[in-house]
């Protein structure tokens, strides 16, 4: 390619500048973001993060978790910024079994109506056991000692105790 001559190949960042929103409105309307894991831990700290964005009045925003049958209240708060984020830590406790939860998101105002209801699984926090012992193989009659480790979902040590350690030998 000369001086003179023009490229016979467009510059990809000259096209992708043609694709850049130019001298058009932005969007602001209300909105409203649920940030929420679809799997909830028991006895965990889970967070559940709200953000509203373009607000045009104080609303009224609110967050229920439904929950073995009892309403939990996470949030119930008036909003009166134009752009606002929040998280908000809560746990549950221990259940017999997996089940479903529901949260309920509303934000309210004069003008305003938001409303999303969403299913999330609850499962109980499960631990990671592993038994370590000084030596791959024994031979008959040396002395075993080993170390029992327990780790929570993130591979940070629980303090949980075992009353009872059955060691079966084989051979």
């Amino acid at each position: 390619m000369g001086k003179d001559k023009l490229p016979s190949k467009p510059n990809i960042f000259l096209l992708l500048l043609l694709f850049l929103p130019g001298n058009t409105p932005l969007n602001t309307e209300p909105q409203y973001m649920v940030l929420v894991p679809f799997l909830i831990h028991t006895d965990s700290h889970e967070k559940i993060c709200i953000q509203l964005t373009y607000l045009n009045e104080s609303v009224t925003l609110s967050a229920t978790l439904e929950y073995q049958g009892e309403n939990r209240s996470l949030i119930d708060d008036v909003v009166s910024g134009k752009d606002v984020f929040t998280c908000i830590p809560f746990s549950l406790p221990k259940s017999n079994s997996t089940s479903v939860a529901f949260l309920t998101v509303r934000v309210t105002g004069d003008t305003l109506q938001f409303k999303s209801r969403k299913s999330v699984l609850v499962k109980n926090s499960e631990s990671l056991v592993f038994i370590q012992t000084d030596k791959p193989i024994y031979k008959p009659g040396q002395t075993v000692q080993f170390r029992i480790v327990s780790l929570d979902k993130d591979f940070y040590p629980l303090n949980e105790k075992f009353p009872f350690v059955y060691v079966l030998v084989s051979g």
